[in-house]
């Protein structure tokens, strides 16, 4: 996927992040981006074999703060 059709993606589902002018962004808004940047790397993002990739201790504290724990 290339970044323009990410870019896509979000003007798609965010209408204001394409015109002109202030964008603020709610703590619901925050969190509505980082469920869609999740669901298009999960679903069209490559795989990374599991197997070198080392388990970082900050992975559980990010977990926590996105309650995905």
């Amino acid at each position: 996927m290339t970044k323009k059709e990410l870019w896509k993606i979000y003007a798609a589902r965010n209408p204001t992040f394409d015109g002109e002018g202030t964008v603020t962004m709610t703590a619901a808004g925050l969190r509505k981006l980082f469920d869609t940047t999740w669901d298009v790397a999960f679903h069209d993002g490559e795989d990374e074999p599991i197997d070198r990739v080392p388990q970082s201790g900050n992975i559980d504290a990010l977990k926590a703060i996105f309650g995905m724990k």
